[in-house]
């Protein structure tokens, strides 16, 4: 639906500003954020922005963490994995085991010098997935506003920099935004090559997505394009199911090389499930968009091993075969001194009664 000026998107039957804020003293009634500090465990002195857009959206940024974001609910229905590690610390990191700090949640960010595998170039070693998932934000900007047309916003940015003394200088801006009357999470990201020389920027977006959206009865819609397994065998296909929890289930990794655009240049990956909820049949499903341009490579993690049951969706601008690999290939992404690149995505998350 397209707004006119002085309308939103309908919340409670009401289309108009002026007649919602009629009925309420505090915007805060109906979505709103907070920020808070964790207090114990490895998670203990992370600062937590806990968002609500009053139409069913809650999800947490991270901003000791990227500003990643973590549980995201619909309804109070979970849409993200969350892994066992629960809440960590950005000095729990380790180079060599990523997966010691890695929380999940609906989005950890890989990169920004390298991302994928292990490697070493031009003798440096590389651990996986880079630094950056484990780098603190400085906090920008954190309000709720009404925009021109009449919808009320949250809207949050953050800044990281993965440097050292004398050589990368690669600076994240992250815009994270949400509305009331919308079921949408929209994502900007900014690179920014500080450096007065050229500099290796790898970068993915790690989308996780865990039960009750993924079960053996879900449909992954992806886009078509060629496929090959990057840890895997066999035929490709069996891609856009789910199996039930497996004893002894283990990770693979296919990538999509090169899905099909839509007219806009944009891509949507679709994910959707049948499930119960308070007593009732839905059918709950999540929509990711992004631009191919910038994220040209597809990335599914699938592990289906029980206590661990986890999808990943993962747009990069590499695959994640490694730095070294990239650069023997002569694919290895580079900006120039002063350089930008961005990245967008809008997830959008729907839950439909299925009438019987």
């Amino acid at each position: 639906m397209q707004l006119r000026s002085g309308m939103m998107p309908g919340v409670y039957g009401l289309h108009d500003k002026e007649q919602l804020i009629e009925h309420i003293a505090d915007i805060r009634q109906l979505a709103g954020f907070q920020r808070t500090e964790l207090l114990q465990g490895k998670g203990r002195g992370n600062e937590v922005i806990q968002v609500r857009n009053g139409s069913g959206l809650q999800f947490q940024i991270a901003v000791s963490r990227a500003f990643d974001i973590g549980m995201c609910e619909l309804f109070g229905i979970p849409l993200a994995w969350m892994s066992q590690n629960g809440p960590v610390a950005p000095y729990f990191y380790e180079k060599d085991d990523w997966n010691r700090s890695f929380e999940g949640g609906l989005l950890a960010t890989c990169g920004l010098a390298t991302m994928g595998k292990p490697s070493v170039d031009e003798g440096r070693a590389f651990g996986p997935h880079g630094r950056i998932s484990s780098t603190p934000a400085e906090l920008l900007q954190a309000e709720g506003r009404w925009d021109d047309e009449g919808r009320y916003e949250l809207i949050f940015r953050g800044i990281m920099r993965e440097s050292t003394a004398t050589g990368e200088n690669l600076v994240l801006e992250r815009t994270i935004v949400t509305r009331l009357g919308e079921n949408r999470i929209y994502l900007t990201d900014t690179v920014t090559n500080a450096s007065h020389q050229p500099a290796v920027h790898l970068m993915m977006h790690h989308f996780n997505f865990g039960f009750p959206l993924i079960g053996e009865n879900c449909s992954i819609d992806i886009p078509p394009g060629p496929k090959r397994w990057i840890n895997g065998q066999g035929a490709t296909d069996g891609w856009n199911g789910f199996p039930a929890p497996l004893e002894c289930g283990q990770p693979t990794v296919m990538v999509h090389e090169d899905v099909q655009p839509d007219h806009e240049g944009g891509v949507q990956v679709q994910i959707s499930n049948r499930i119960w909820h308070n007593g009732l049949a839905h059918k709950l499903r999540v929509k990711l968009h992004y631009d191919k341009a910038a994220s040209p490579y597809l990335t599914q993690w699938k592990h289906p091993g029980k206590g661990v049951y986890v999808l990943g969706i993962e747009p990069g601008n590499a695959t994640t075969e490694g730095r070294a690999v990239h650069r023997e290939r002569g694919t290895l992404p580079m900006l120039a001194p002063g350089e930008r690149k961005t990245y967008t995505f809008c997830i959008e998350a729907q839950l439909e009664a299925i009438l019987t």
